[in-house]
């Protein structure tokens, strides 16, 4: 029998067929081809990209909101059940609201479940799929009764389920406005006592709904309360699996709206205090338990604080949060900005504007770099199958989906599973699939197209082409069909001759490794005649032959990993299956190699618990991603900016710090200086009548109690919800031109002679930037007079201010209520130890 070898490399095409060299029926032999890259189609796909919204439920007998007049923004097509705009939009995703206003009482009508049902099931027509948010209310506080939510949440999800091929996921929803957790009955984080009924809620909804359906949550804060809290306060005890767990991913909701995101990030807990970054860091690190990202979305606000006009910041959170979908109808004050905006190529990406670069990366965007696979295959035996490819996109597929290869003629079509391959798996990056497929032992001989298939894992959607999975390649998919073509000519015939292919090579390892190089050995295959030489695989491509079980991939890049194979080849051109594939590194850096310049650290204040730092911006040849603060050798913090406090400290205690710049390839700088500080020692306890102290009790401001047991709040402010934030036992209010503090007094203040408040200003001089009002009198907080003609300043170190209260006017009798107001122009942080009369 004559020696065949065959090589081959080629783009594929629809359009015309791939030139192959012609096989006699019986060796299979493996060939190479290469795919021509797409990169810069926004073309729609399965489960991912911008959504838009409509209102599911259009009877108005059931949906009050079905209705111009009370819709904000309302126009006619969010009733448009065939979902024109979307399609128009070329988006394959649809969000609406189940409003439950009517109901919060009562049941849920069979006639409104009923709509829902058929609603769902225009969603399967249209050939879309949808996102869908219980709420009981607009825009206003919603106040329903924990076990009418439960009902609802039944009753619901029967529908949901019973539809569940074209539900992607659910928004918790239920509680508070819009469904988003705040502004309602048991959505203050920092109630212990109602954190039982949200996880109640949370484990409802993950109860009575498929396995395989994500859920998604607003808040990191409440994300973790389910799935990570810090003890279990729920009566009947904590019993989310971990499967279900797994299924909770992230809803952002006010995505760039501010460095917050309209506090998404800076809610209290119960559970603790979490510094914004750390909660950042929650939802960048959201895996499951089997590796693979979780469900990550959102919209935008009607505020961009943010001011990303140049898209850099929403391509990098995108990335880093790995968003598969996001509301393109609002709010337009960001999306428009993401039309304006003009980027340059980049990489892999074409120039384009940020919306349409948003709309190609949104979720995954699978490419096919190069497969292998025999061209002439004989029925009853297996088709190996190994494929190279990249996700260009900023996350992978998250609901499970089958893979299968395809043999397609005129007459016949074969579909055959790749068994253990889940393309979730294919996260943004290399990826290399490497599988067998069984070839059926009924194949009517002939010549076939092989197609890649990635179809719904629901078998009512399998047949339709518009819920499988498209790959950025140019000329290979098969809209009619629904599969991407890898080529038109396969030949599947009878084996005469010699049909064997030798045994797997097994023992594969690395010898060696240089600079540029990897060395491989191996063990020995066997064959019924003879093994004639072995072909070397680097990341799923053919690079190499060797005659013997040893080889050399040189010419590589230093710092570079590389995933290595082998399989063996008779002289009939018969292929053994691919051994395991072994993970090398070659020495020497590779990329960005620099670290950055070292900072200079300075401290800029302190408390008896607390230590604020600042430091020098450091500079890199790419550029800074954030910092590391060690207090001594213990990371303590790692900041993005150029300022940290330390909190939980022990008072009259040294403490040394240092500071690390770091940069996106993981190099860090030397450490900074080293800076000693001293914390304060323990303040005294406030005397006389105390309003309040903050000591964390009552806690502020979830009681909504001061020390009198009288109501206390605030609003406006950049950290806690907007109400500021407590740490080391003080109120820190940072501001910016806008803030609101207010404590109720309502007893007689006629024994007490002094307003006294215990107080410390980020940068000093903050007196001018808020007025104090009480008793009738209101002015700017440095226009006080204190004994002896003096007037308020704020320095950065505490001390207690004392102002008189007759000589300022304030009414001691009917002093009413305390408060702040912090529009003045001004934008700093104010941290108040304690407010107190003397």
């Amino acid at each position: 029998m004559s020696t065949r070898s065959l090589r081959m490399s080629i783009a594929t095409t629809l359009l015309a067929a791939v030139a192959v060299v012609a096989l006699p029926a019986a060796p299979a032999q493996a060939a190479t081809f290469t795919y021509t890259a797409d990169l810069a189609t926004a073309f729609a796909n399965p489960e991912r990209g911008y959504h838009n919204r409509y209102e599911i439920i259009n009877d108005p007998a059931v949906n009050d909101y079905v209705d111009a007049a009370t819709i904000p923004g309302f126009n006619p097509d969010l009733l448009d059940r065939t979902f024109t705009r979307a399609k128009n939009n070329g988006n394959r995703l649809i969000h609406s609201y189940l409003h439950l206003d009517k109901y919060k009482t009562a049941p849920l009508p069979q006639a409104l479940l009923d709509n829902l049902a058929s609603g769902l099931a225009a969603v399967r027509a249209a050939g879309m799929k949808i996102v869908l948010r219980p709420a009981y209310t607009w825009d206003g506080y919603a106040s329903v009764d924990e076990s009418r939510i439960l009902e609802h949440i039944g009753q619901v999800n029967a529908v949901i389920t019973a539809n569940a091929d074209v539900v992607l996921h659910l928004e918790t929803g239920y509680l508070g406005a819009w469904g988003e957790w705040h502004t309602g009955t048991l959505t203050n984080p920092s109630s212990v006592e109602e954190a039982p009924a949200r996880y109640r809620i949370a484990k409802k909804i993950l109860d009575t709904t498929p396995a395989s359906m994500p859920v998604v949550m607003r808040y990191p804060i409440y994300i973790k309360e389910v799935v990570d809290p810090t003890s279990c306060v729920v009566p009947g005890g904590c019993t989310i699996t971990q499967a279900q767990k797994d299924r909770v991913g992230f809803h952002n909701d006010c995505f760039l709206a501010d460095v917050n995101d309209m506090g998404t990030y800076d809610n209290p807990s119960w559970m603790g205090w979490y510094y914004i970054e750390q909660k950042k860091q929650w939802m960048y690190d959201l895996a499951t338990s089997t590796g693979f990202n979780k469900m990550v979305g959102g919209e935008t606000c009607g505020s961009d604080g943010y001011n990303d006009a140049a898209c850099v910041n929403a391509q990098t959170e995108m990335n880093r949060l790995n968003f598969s979908e996001i509301n393109e109808d609002y709010a337009a004050v960001n999306t428009d900005k993401w039309k304006a905006a003009n980027l340059a190529a980049a990489g892999n990406d074409p120039a384009e504007t940020c919306f349409v670069r948003i709309k190609r990366k949104l979720g995954y965007r699978l490419r096919l770099q190069d497969a292998t696979f025999p061209t002439s295959v004989t029925p009853g035996t297996n088709l190996a199958f190994t494929a190279h490819l990249s996700n260009d996109g900023w996350s992978g597929l998250i609901r499970t989906r089958p893979v299968h290869l395809v043999l397609h003629s005129a007459t016949q079509r074969y579909n055959l599973p790749l068994n253990g391959v889940d393309p979730r798996a294919w996260l943004p990056g290399a990826s290399t699939v490497t599988a067998n497929a069984a070839v059926p032992g009924n194949v009517t001989a002939g010549t076939y197209k092989l197609a890649l298939w990635l179809p719904d894992a629901a078998a009512g959607l399998q047949s339709r082409p518009e819920y499988s999975v498209r790959l950025a390649n140019t000329g290979t998919w098969d809209a009619t069909n629904g599969y991407n073509v890898l080529s038109t000519a396969v030949t599947v015939g009878t084996c005469t001759g010699d049909c064997t292919a030798p045994s797997t090579p097994a023992g594969l390892a690395v010898t060696g490794v240089t600079d540029t190089s990897v060395s491989l050995s191996w063990s020995a295959a066997t064959d019924n005649v003879g093994v004639t030489g072995y072909q070397v695989l680097r990341n799923g491509v053919q690079v190499g032959t060797s005659a013997g079980t040893t080889l050399t991939d040189t010419g590589r890049s230093p710092g570079q990993t590389y995933q290595y194979a082998v399989r063996a080849v008779d002289a009939a051109g018969n292929a053994s299956g691919t051994s395991a594939t072994v993970s090398a590194t070659t020495t020497g850096c590779s990329g960005d190699c620099t670290a950055p310049s070292a900072p200079t650290l300075s401290t800029t204040g302190k408390s008896d618990t607390t230590v604020s730092l600042s430091w020098t911006a450091s500079t890199d040849n790419v550029a800074v991603t954030g910092y590391e603060v060690f207090r001594g050798s213990t990371l303590v913090g790692s900041p993005t900016g150029t300022s940290f406090t330390d909190t939980g400290l022990t008072a009259s205690t040294a403490y040394s710090y240092t500071v690390k710049a770091r940069d996106a390839a993981g190099n860090r700088s030397a450490a900074s200086n080293a800076v000693s500080v001293t914390t304060d020692a323990t303040p005294p306890a406030p005397t006389g009548l105390v309003l309040d102290n903050f000591d964390g009790t009552p806690a502020y401001p979830s009681s909504n109690q001061n020390d009198l047991g009288k109501w206390t709040g605030a609003n406006c402010f950049l950290d806690g919800g907007g109400s500021g934030v407590v740490t080391g036992g003080a109120l820190s209010l940072r501001y910016n031109n806008c803030g609101w503090f207010g404590s109720d007094v309502g007893v007689d203040l006629t024994t007490r002679t002094y307003l006294v408040v215990r107080i410390k200003g980020a940068a000093g001089g903050e007196q001018a930037h808020f007025n104090l009002g009480l008793g009738g009198a209101t002015k700017v907080f440095g226009d006080f007079t204190l004994d002896g003609g003096a007037r308020p300043v704020i320095t950065t170190s505490y001390q207690d201010i004392r102002i008189p209260m007759v000589a300022n006017g304030i009414n001691r009798n009917s002093p009413s209520q305390l408060a702040m107001g912090f529009w003045y122009g001004g934008s700093s942080t104010v941290t108040i130890d304690s407010i107190s009369f003397q």
